[in-house]
């Protein structure tokens, strides 16, 4: 026994030595970043251009990125909304350095050094930063090969389903069950999702007694052809949430978000197997190995991988990848109509694991007002379904009085 370890542990120690990190890599099978066993990285456009330019704009909660290449062009995307002048400083200070003098073409190893070489920094911030450098990379793909994202993934044009998402807490059920009824009248939404309980509310409601009301009171308005779905934001505990749900089945209710605190996966899993509706998660998360855990405990039912907060398209076709082998739908977490749901709505396009909708905020307030300014064409709503636009990379356009108006840094390749 001892022999045989002293061989194999020297064997691996001369593979170690000798051996490219790829190679160590295949050899121990591991999966590195979320990469499934037979993951092939993504080779979109030739190699042979450089990253010489990384900008950010910001205003209020929303940053965009603009990478520029040596041949003169672009590519736009988005950091995560939220805080956003945040993951501009530390996109500059934390993760140009590792992006410019790159080649575009290797976005995969562009996005993993990011993450490996902040070790010390790991996960909320710099995926949030990254994200804006991944998606601004997808578009630069796009516009170079004079195709849409979700063409370079292998997808069609056409619409695609989507359910309105309500992000209050404080409307009154019977408001609600009004608003979300007027606008299926008006744009033919199939699908809802509305809050319950408070975020991290420790097993309290917003106000006693709303989520008793709101539930049967929305089921009621919109009638039984109607899909809804609600978010707990991790409110629960176990038996709270396994108490909840039964009035969620009472009222037909097609998926429960978030019940537990989402860092509480065992929690999750035990209201996932005890449950009749369907639990959806997994917004929160960026590390892909928690991910890895998390699907292979199928901890939910459905997985719902934020591209700005976990690090861009790259890291959440890996997640999809992931659950394709368990079998488990994907439905991104996309809560605002900022630049995310148009992210969201190129992969759902061309994962063969989507959901049957795309989520879509109703609201028109805070980011919504923000991101009416950000880029044309808009979304448009019509069937219950959107359409993103045929052109090249991302298909909008960032306008060019948002940009000027934005807060402005810029990180550049000196050779």
């Amino acid at each position: 026994m001892h022999r045989r370890r002293f061989i194999r542990n020297s064997s691996l120690a001369l593979l170690g030595a000798y051996a490219t990190p790829q190679a160590l890599l295949a050899a121990v099978r591991y999966p590195y970043h979320g990469r499934i066993a037979d993951y092939k990285p993504h080779q979109i456009i030739e190699p042979g251009l450089k990253v010489v330019k990384l900008e950010t704009f910001v205003t209020g909660g929303i940053g965009v990125v603009r990478v520029t290449t040596d041949n003169g062009k672009i590519g736009m995307g988005q950091m995560s909304t939220y805080d956003a002048d945040i993951s501009a400083m530390v996109l500059h200070k934390k993760l140009a350095k590792f992006v410019l003098g790159k080649d575009p073409a290797d976005i995969d190893h562009i996005v993993d050094n990011c993450i490996e070489r902040n070790l010390k920094y790991p996960w909320s911030f710099v995926c949030r930063a990254l994200a804006g450098i991944d998606t601004a990379l997808w578009d630069l793909y796009g516009k170079l090969l004079d195709k849409p994202v979700y063409e370079l993934l292998g997808a069609k044009h056409g619409p695609f389903p989507i359910y309105g998402s309500s992000m209050s807490r404080q409307i009154k059920p019977k408001d609600e069950a009004e608003r979300l009824l007027s606008l299926r009248e008006k744009h033919g939404y199939r699908a809802f999702k509305f809050r319950i309980g408070r975020r991290n509310g420790h097993n309290q409601d917003a106000w006693p007694g709303r989520t008793e009301a709101i539930v049967p009171t929305v089921r009621k308005a919109l009638g039984d052809k109607t899909t809804l779905l609600v978010d707990a934001n991790s409110c629960y505990t176990p038996d709270k949430a396994i108490e909840v749900a039964k009035l969620l089945a009472d009222n037909n209710i097609a998926q429960l978000e978030e019940p537990c605190p989402y860092w509480e996966l065992e929690w999750t899993k035990k209201v996932t197997d005890t449950i009749k509706t369907p639990v959806s998660g997994g917004e929160q998360d960026n590390d892909l190995a928690q991910w890895r855990r998390m699907i292979k405990m199928r901890a939910v039912d459905i997985l719902q991988p934020d591209i700005c907060y976990i690090g861009g398209l790259t890291r959440a076709l890996r997640v999809a990848q992931m659950a394709a082998e368990y079998n488990m739908p994907v439905i991104p977490h996309s809560a605002n109509l900022s630049m995310v749901t148009i992210f969201s709505l190129h992969m759902m396009k061309a994962i063969p694991n989507a959901g049957d909708y795309v989520e879509f905020s109703i609201e028109t307030k805070g980011i919504r007002k923000q991101a009416d300014l950000l880029y044309t064409p808009h979304l448009k709503v019509a069937d219950g379904k959107a359409r993103l636009s045929a052109e090249p990379g991302w298909g909008v356009n960032i306008n060019d009085d948002w940009l000027k108006s934005a807060a402005y840094q810029v990180s550049e390749f000196k050779s």
